[in-house]
């Protein structure tokens, strides 16, 4: 018998992962399958940073404490520092907080984090499978589809034993990464640069590395030589591992260069042991659509881009999100199957703003042509070109803004959007390093506190929500009635703060699922119009 099932997930990192628990906890049924057993992904760290808005949505979901507490030294500095070696010069350092310290983000409740995939991996597997609506199937991989408007019908393959099954699912996500075959069947192509440079990934392991050096413990060391820079070494669990990525191409290194680049990295001989090498392409592309029919993209599906700024996994994670609260409208029957159009329309620009900046902070980092073949010289010409360096790192790096990316993270916009009722404001210029929290329709609801350890944010994820401003704005009960009778699970919430207020810009605003505003108004000119346009079933065009 085939068995049956709404969402299909192939692919279980993090992004697959967090869609899988995003329904779980909606109590949507989803089965995710992954090829390869959990183990295989513990072998090396990938992502490190949790950026702050990933932070807020798993917070959602209970997920974010288990992440601040994972084990990494509270007082391990997360640094950023320039040198030539660590052994030689060093030629700017850049203050970041250290986990311990009693750190509030000004916009969030959350912070960003340090936390390597091997880590976040097992929380969100964890996490995920307890919710009962998710099974989660390794081993297991997606060996074919097809669809129709029905459904998608699919053929899963135990990795093992060879032995086939068929399911029949309402939707297929494919969170199977840039190689995946569900992007590759469904013939939908990427575009941008196929390839800038072969890269590695070094991870070794050393007993107490400041011991061997004077620049004293960071988060990350950025190494600049004769060629530029050549690689960043990072922090992984505070607990002596240690990656270094590589710039440059570096198709010709065999094996046995592998403890010279480490040796490299010291400017000396000491200790280590090298725990993995992982050989990979730098590439920047957008897949041309992030939907065929029932079948949906998400993160390295969708789009790839190198790692500089720690936008990828993050940028999935919003994916997962995004179309997590859609489908579950679609499947419980409150929205319009078109609802289900908007995840493409506003996801793609998101998308390829992400991939601009990373392409950004890989040229920034490089740090352009210049002859540098005298920064590690003893000489007046050395250290001249090196106050030259100094200052320019100073000029480019210095500053929280440049290492907390707020506006990359918290100030992306749905703009234009189909479920989005724009209020004929005019849309602000776009910021990628600042943020200024604005409820304009297609913004990120911005976060106040509701009373300590309580923000506005933890009012919205699991239903549309209409926040009022006042106990003299509208009472909400035409929305109200115009959700109810389009069977639209809203929630209301009285705000009594004046800041809160004067922040939101009007006394009533209506935050979706996501926690992104989808209208605002002092009045309600037309309650039906906009509970259809929010809930996919309208087009209009509402001011």
């Amino acid at each position: 018998m085939t068995r049956k099932i709404p969402v299909l997930i192939a692919g279980g990192g993090p992004v697959g992962l967090m869609l899988a628990a995003e329904l779980g906890w909606r109590g949507i049924p989803n089965l995710l399958v992954e090829r390869d057993p959990p183990e295989e992904r513990l072998n090396f760290s990938r992502i490190l940073q949790i950026s702050v808005r990933s932070m807020e949505l798993l917070r959602r979901m209970g997920i974010s404490e288990r992440v601040r507490n994972w084990g990494f030294p509270a007082d391990h500095p997360l640094d950023n520092v320039f040198v030539t070696s660590l052994t030689g010069y060093q030629l700017g350092r850049f203050k970041m907080y250290t986990l311990g310290a009693d750190v509030e983000d000004p916009f969030s409740p959350e912070h960003q984090w340090h936390c390597p995939q091997v880590v976040l991996d097992p929380i969100l597997q964890q996490a995920a499978a307890a919710f009962p609506a998710t099974e989660i199937r390794y081993r297991t991989r997606l060996a074919a589809f097809t669809q129709d408007g029905d459904g998608v019908r699919a053929t899963l393959e135990d990795s093992v034993t060879g032995a086939r099954e068929s399911v029949e699912a309402d939707y297929l996500v494919g969170c199977d990464g840039f190689t995946g075959m569900v992007r590759k069947q469904l013939g939908i192509g990427m575009h941008g640069t196929e390839f800038i440079d072969h890269s590695l990934n070094i991870e070794f392991r050393v007993d107490n590395l400041a011991q061997y050096h004077d620049k004293g413990d960071a988060g990350r060391y950025i190494c600049i030589g004769p060629e530029g820079t050549w690689g960043t070494c990072m922090v992984v669990d505070g607990k002596g591992l240690w990656r270094i990525l590589m710039y440059g191409d570096t198709d010709t290194l065999s094996p046995s260069d592998v403890d010279q680049v480490i040796r490299r990295l010291a400017g000396r001989d000491f200790p280590f042991e090298v725990v993995s090498c992982v050989p990979w392409s730098r590439r920047s592309l957008l897949a041309d659509r992030f939907r065929q029919g029932r079948v949906f993209l998400a993160g390295d599906a969708a789009h790839v881009h190198p790692p500089n700024g720690g936008f990828g996994m993050n940028t999935g994670i919003g994916d997962a999100s995004d179309l997590g609260w859609k489908l579950e409208g679609v499947l419980r029957g409150w929205a319009d199957p078109a609802l289900l159009d908007s995840y493409e329309a506003e996801r793609i620009p998101v998308c390829r703003r992400v991939i601009d900046e990373a392409m950004k902070e890989l040229e920034r980092l490089r740090g352009g042509a210049r002859d540098l073949r005298a920064i590690g010289d003893a000489t007046a010409e050395g250290e001249a070109l090196r106050r030259e360096i100094g200052a320019r790192l100073n000029q480019e790096f210095s500053g929280s803004r440049v290492w907390h990316r707020w506006g990359i993270h918290l100030g992306a916009v749905y703009d234009p959007s189909p479920i989005v009722v724009p209020d004929g404001t005019t849309r602000p210029i776009d910021d990628t390093y600042d943020y200024v929290p604005q409820a304009r329709p297609g913004s990120r609801a911005p976060h106040f506190w509701l009373r300590p350890g309580a923000s506005a944010l933890d009012l919205f994820g699991r239903n549309h929500v209409l926040l009022r401003f006042g106990e003299t704005a509208p009472d909400g009960a035409a929305l109200a009635d115009a959700a109810r009778s389009r069977g639209m699970p809203l929630d209301i919430h009285t705000i009594d703060d004046a800041a809160a207020a004067a922040l939101y810009g009007k006394k009533l605003v209506l935050v979706r699922p996501d926690g992104y505003v989808a209208w605002r108004g002092d009045t309600v000119p037309d309650p039906h119009a906009i509970i259809d346009r929010v809930r996919g079933a309208s087009q209009s065009k509402l001011h």
